[in-house]
């Protein structure tokens, strides 16, 4: 029984039940090639396959009993988002999230395949509703079947990010068979009186409403499953169903549209992405973003650190020694400065209730309790008309780091480098970067991640006198914090507060507002990031985000896309609620909390809970982030970024990495390259539009790939999308691409790695390079040694011990 699903879909039903039965009714008459395993489908319960519209259509208004600073568990955050992020029309199924399904006994797993379990993607009228026979194709082709022998639980992962705001349906057919007599999986009691061809009544009236059509007025809004049976069946050339019998289990969903924004409800088809619009709000009034901000950008210094200050205490080696535990003489010759100052921007984690409760007022600085981290949402402000002008927040300043190098800085100021660090981590560890950055002549600005460093809550501010027990509990706790795990709306509001303070950083920058620094001050354009771990996960929103959009038709294109920030992606992932319960280095800790909360691993709750988890944070993941505004667009990221991996080459005996990328494992992060380089193995046009420049980047002229997973199409026949890195300092291509580091001691934390300096070095290398430190930004194999090629970093740096959890 699906416990945490039930308070939202307890008698649940396509728009309304008038009434529940509650007893389990016997399976009519068997046919005798059945078996007695069924598909799970019990709506009175919330036991019923994911995603699917009937998790939130009759789902009750989530706040509506919410006390104050109380969490949306993930049932209640796909209520909320239904209810007040895509107006009630049940878009709510994550395009990275797996279709969950359960038997009740195992299965047959010759028969799980793609032709007995199908998927499509539902075509309806062009006005949107489904009055005509259901349109219907095959995208069975896009997911990859999990299945483990002899158990009960089927999840079918999409390969590729799927449509947003679109239509699809599931269907298991009477050709998967049952392990233990080979016959055909049934449907449940439930599921069996829903295929019935005449309306519901009696004592099952109650399921009704799933089996009719909704209506308004004479507009079929969303077939009901009767109609979608008789649809399938009608198109069966394409769906493989000839009759209700072939029908085992079938179900609804459509994917999020709680990605986008309207800025006018007047215009309510105008949308665009929440991304660009927190972008927006950062910008304020004066810069063209939304009219109701106006942003101080001035930069407060706090303090100082030259290099050969006549005060020792102000020298920069004084810096590197607090931050790295290195002796000061030990500080690289090519760092000048360090600044420490904040710069202005705001919590956007609001409390909905408090909100709520104060609408009329943007700014919500006098409302006690108003940002709440564990609480919060992201919530959009409309002032006269509904129109956008801004989000709820509170106003805030938070701290930065600047290093900058010794060498005096050319016109304009110094190029620099946005810095953003790994969870348990903090802003600080720039410092890893000095010597690499300061030599090639970049200076960096880094602020830390959401409730890290000096943003963490009070009782886990690294106090002095902390032993590293102490340090490190408190710095797990910055982990978990982030993390959220239970509410994830609060984990999808922390990564789009990391990304609008991003803005506000670059923003403070572009409008000279660290002009202050004189002449250590950076340039103010051309800024390019770089991120590690979450920060490269933060990092793939934010660079979406600041994409430069058009008003007119095409948006972007890939020409404009060539002149937005570049940024490097070192250890990201995607399929984030996943790759948080797939990681070896923290996994375990996820498990014995739910645990604890009395979710079992493996049990169908703990399977729903991360479906549903997926469900909500989606909108703000990675991979999503790859698909294009529009189709036969590039993607926003495409020309623009370079992600290394940390490659795994040993195994357990179940499969588990036992060396390379420990903490975010490899699948997830090629799941994110492949979202968006690989997409052309899907075979139309558009999607190989989506990155045609991205390839898997080898080492050396013989193009020496560790692991092959990224595909295109040589004629029909699918073809590895591979090309050798750039070798020498004056090639121009490739400007993108994902490397795979297999060297050996190779880890998560490679890019500042204090106990392997070699790899560090290569890595730092690569992201020299791909900042341009030739003038051209390139992908480079950072093993070779052609002349004017610049070396990695010194054995000697160090960065700072720090608890691994998604960070170093």
């Amino acid at each position: 029984m699906n416990a945490f699903l039930r308070t939202s879909l307890t008698c649940v039903t396509l728009l309304a039940l008038a009434g529940c039965s509650s007893r389990q009714e016997p399976v009519p008459n068997p046919a005798p090639d059945t078996s007695s395993n069924a598909a799970a489908f019990d709506p009175t319960t919330g036991d019923v396959p994911l995603p699917n519209i009937l998790a939130t259509a009759v789902a009750a208004d989530p706040l509506a009993t919410l006390a104050a600073g109380t969490s949306l568990d993930p049932a209640k955050a796909m209520a909320y988002i239904n209810r007040y992020e895509v107006g009630g029309t049940n878009a709510v199924a994550g395009v990275n999230a797996p279709i969950y399904i359960h038997f009740s006994y195992p299965l047959l797993a010759s028969t799980v395949t793609p032709a007995n379990i199908k998927v499509f993607q539902i075509t309806p009228d062009t006005a949107g509703t489904e009055n005509n026979p259901l349109g219907f194709t095959d995208v069975t082709g896009m997911f990859t079947f999990k299945y483990p022998a002899g158990g009960t639980d089927l999840w079918l992962f999409p390969s590729f990010p799927l449509t947003p705001a679109s239509r699809y349906v599931y269907v298991v057919t009477s050709r998967v068979r049952d392990a233990a007599t080979g016959g055909a999986v049934i449907p449940s009691a439930y599921f069996n009186y829903l295929k019935s061809t005449v309306p519901l009544t009696g004592s099952t009236a109650a399921l009704e409403a799933i089996r009719a059509n909704a209506t308004s007025g004479a507009n079929i809004l969303l077939s009901g499953y009767a109609k979608v049976m008789d649809d399938l069946i009608t198109a069966k050339a394409t769906t493989t169903i000839a009759s209700r019998s072939d029908i085992a289990l079938l179900g609804r969903f459509i994917t999020s549209g709680a990605g986008f924004v309207a800025p006018n409800p007047a215009s309510p088809t105008t949308v665009i992405p929440v991304e660009s619009a927190l972008r927006a709000f950062a910008a304020g009034a004066p810069l063209g973003g939304l009219s109701g901000k106006t942003w101080d950008n001035a930069v407060a210094v706090t303090a100082t650190f030259t290099k050969g200050d006549a005060n020792p205490l102000l020298d920069v080696g004084a810096f590197w020694q607090g931050a790295t535990g290195a002796p000061a003489s030990t500080v690289p010759a090519t760092l000048g400065t360090v600044v420490l100052g904040t710069i202005n921007t705001a919590f956007l984690n609001i409390d909905p209730v408090l909100a709520r409760a104060n609408a009329a007022s943007m700014d919500l600085t006098a409302v006690t309790g108003a940002f709440n981290p564990a609480s919060g949402v992201v919530q959009p402000f409309r002032g006269a008309g509904g129109v956008l002008t801004g989000y709820y927040h509170v106003p805030a300043a938070i701290p930065f780091v600047y290093i900058a190098p010794d060498a005096a800085a050319p016109a304009g100021g110094y190029p620099v480098v946005l810095y953003q660090h790994g969870i348990t981590s903090q802003k600080e560890t720039v410092i890893g970067l000095a010597q690499v950055l300061t030599g090639g002549g970049y200076a960096a600005l880094a602020v830390d991640l959401p409730l890290h460093g000096a943003l963490a809550p009070p009782a886990l501010q690294v106090a002095a006198g902390d032993s590293a027990a102490v340090k490190a509990q408190k710095q797990a706790g910055w982990g978990q914090a982030f993390m959220a795990v239970g509410a994830p709306l609060a984990t999808r509001s922390n990564i789009q507060q990391a990304a609008f303070d991003l803005h506000r950083l670059e923003l403070v920058l572009a409008t000279h507002g660290f002009d202050v620094l004189g002449a250590k001050a950076p340039a103010t354009t051309k800024a390019k990031f770089a991120g590690i771990s979450l920060g490269s996960i933060v990092g793939a929103y934010y660079l979406a985000g600041n994409t430069t959009l058009s008003t007119t038709a095409p948006p972007y294109t890939q020409a404009t896309l060539a002149g937005d920030m570049k940024g490097l992606l070192s250890v990201p992932g995607a399929r984030t609620a996943y790759l948080i319960q797939a990681s070896p280095a923290f996994g375990a800790t996820i498990d014995a909390g739910l645990a604890a909360a009395g979710i079992a691993k493996g049990s169908v709750t703990y399977n729903a809970f991360f479906q549903a988890t997926q469900t909500v944070v989606d909108t703000a993941d990675p991979a999503s982030m790859t698909t294009p505004l529009a189709s036969g667009l590039p993607s926003r990221l495409s020309g623009r970024v370079l992600i290394q991996e940390a490659t795994s080459s040993t195994f357990d005996a179940d499969g588990n990495p036992t060396d390379g990328d420990l903490v975010i494992t490899n699948p997830y992060t090629r799941y994110l390259g492949n979202a968006l380089g690989g997409r052309a193995v899907l075979g139309t046009a558009a999607a190989a539009a989506v990155a045609p420049g991205f390839f898997q980047l080898g080492y050396g002229a013989a193009d020496r790939i560790p692991s092959t997973f990224m595909y295109t199409l040589n004629g029909a026949s699918p073809a590895p999308k591979t090309q050798p890195a750039a070798l020498f300092p004056t090639d121009t291509t490739p400007v993108e691409g994902y490397f795979q580091f297999d060297q050996a001691g190779i880890s998560h934390g490679g890019l500042l790695d204090p106990a392997h300096p070699a790899n560090a070095g290569l890595m730092q290398k690569q992201l020299l390079y791909f900042l341009g430190v030739t003038g051209t930004s390139i992908a480079l194999d950072p093993t070779q040694t052609a002349s004017g090629l610049v070396t990695g970093v010194s054995a000697e740096v160090q960065v700072p011990a720090i608890w691994t959890i998604l960070g170093h």
